[in-house]
């Protein structure tokens, strides 16, 4: 079967999810797999055309906006082909893809769902149930532990096409985007994850974690981007993974995200990280308005980012928040007490500018929608922007 694999956005990096799902498609020896990425690359409509098969990447919001677009345009350029879209976003939204341009939905653990849902087509037999839905027939995502396989690189563009890092000394290094596992052990009300994986945590075996920096420093990657939710989720998995990189590619420097609660109760872990090439650790900060981050259940206070800054610089390594200024109970003060605190922290130059207008998002399932605080303030769900409304009750 001739299958054609889409990204539409991955935040600047080479995309994860085509490159994991094409690997295990060209495994079985059975399907002809090519993908494209559109963040990058145009559409290339022969080869929409000559697709049995389009599978969809659909890891974050954006990712599934763009994608029903390109789900449209490839129905239109060959409307006998199979569409299904996959990842954390996907199952969220199932009712509105099946509905529309969508022959199937896969989410969660989405590679051995997706490539047995390949060769059933192929053999003209029933669809396997596990992970699978379709309009006549739903499944909850796969949360099923399953072994991983080096994702397939060259079907990519290479990563000179992509985000780069550029260092203190203004050096351009090559970026290499890997994971070293899926999922989250934490509930964190405003983040989609818990809503697909309820608070599991899905490790990517070590030997692929390896094998894949390898391939990709044999692409030029000069600096590796641990993608993970939280790459101290499961410590020990991951410091093995560093030590052992570091031991076989030396020059490498690396980044990963963590939680602040996380930062504070391995901050030995973090002085070894940093000695190990870490130059600096992304952080769902969020807010420093105790009350809005006890309304997020994100596990941390004002105080808690203030121990985690310290801990960060003596091992000289920049921590950079990520914020969500705007909630329905964000006021003016607070705003402006969020910009006094970055600049009492020297956070300036650790900011990108676009945090300081990021507004909440509520997706279908968003343990946000649990709580009575925010009731006041929620609208309807708006299908095909794949979010629920809401005023903040300040209309100035």
């Amino acid at each position: 079967m001739n299958v054609l694999l889409i990204s539409c956005y991955e935040l600047g990096h080479q995309p994860f999810g085509v490159a994991s799902a094409g690997a295990h498609l060209l495994a079985g020896g059975r399907h002809q797999v090519e993908c494209l990425d559109l963040a990058v690359e145009t559409l290339d409509e022969a080869k929409v055309r000559r697709a049995d098969f389009v599978g969809i990447s659909t890891p974050m919001h954006t990712a599934i906006r763009l994608g029903v677009k390109a789900g449209e345009m490839a129905r239109g350029l060959n409307p006998q082909c199979h569409i299904c879209y996959f990842g954390l976003y996907a199952s969220l939204n199932e009712d509105y893809l099946l509905e529309g341009v969508a022959d199937s939905v896969i989410g969660g653990e989405f590679e051995t769902p997706l490539t047995q849902h390949v060769d059933r087509l192929a053999e003209n037999g029933p669809p396997h149930p596990g992970g699978l839905s379709l309009a006549e027939l739903r499944s909850p995502p796969n949360l099923s532990r399953q072994h991983f396989l080096p994702p397939a690189r060259h079907l990519l563009p290479p990563l000179e096409r992509y985000a780069r890092l550029r260092t203190s000394e203004g050096e351009f290094r090559n970026v290499g985007y890997v994971e070293a596992s899926r999922g989250c052990a934490h509930k964190c009300r405003h983040c989609p994850i818990p809503a697909v994986y309820e608070g599991r945590l899905r490790i990517v075996q070590r030997e692929v974690v390896l094998a894949d920096i390898d391939n990709l420093v044999h692409m030029g990657a000069q600096h590796i981007n641990f993608g993970d939710p939280d790459f101290l989720n499961g410590m020990k998995h991951s410091l093995w993974i560093v030590r052992e990189m570091r031991s076989r590619h030396p020059e490498l420097s690396f980044d990963f995200t963590a939680k602040i609660e996380h930062l504070i109760q391995h901050r030995d872990a973090v002085m070894e990280l940093a000695a190990l090439g870490c130059v600096f650790i992304l952080s769902a900060v969020e807010s420093v308005d105790d009350r809005i981050l006890r309304y997020l259940d994100k596990g941390h206070t004002r105080d808690d980012v203030v121990a985690a800054l310290e801990i960060t610089r003596a091992a000289d390594v920049a921590l950079r928040p990520s914020l969500l200024p705007f909630t329905p109970w964000t006021t003016l003060s607070g705003y402006l007490e969020l910009l006094e605190f970055v600049q009492d922290h020297d956070l300036v130059y650790q900011l990108d500018p676009v945090q300081y207008s990021i507004r909440l998002l509520l997706p279908p399932g968003s343990r946000l929608l649990d709580i009575p605080e925010i009731q006041p303030h929620v609208g309807s769900l708006i299908q095909e922007d794949f979010v629920y409304t809401w005023r903040h009750p300040d209309p100035g």
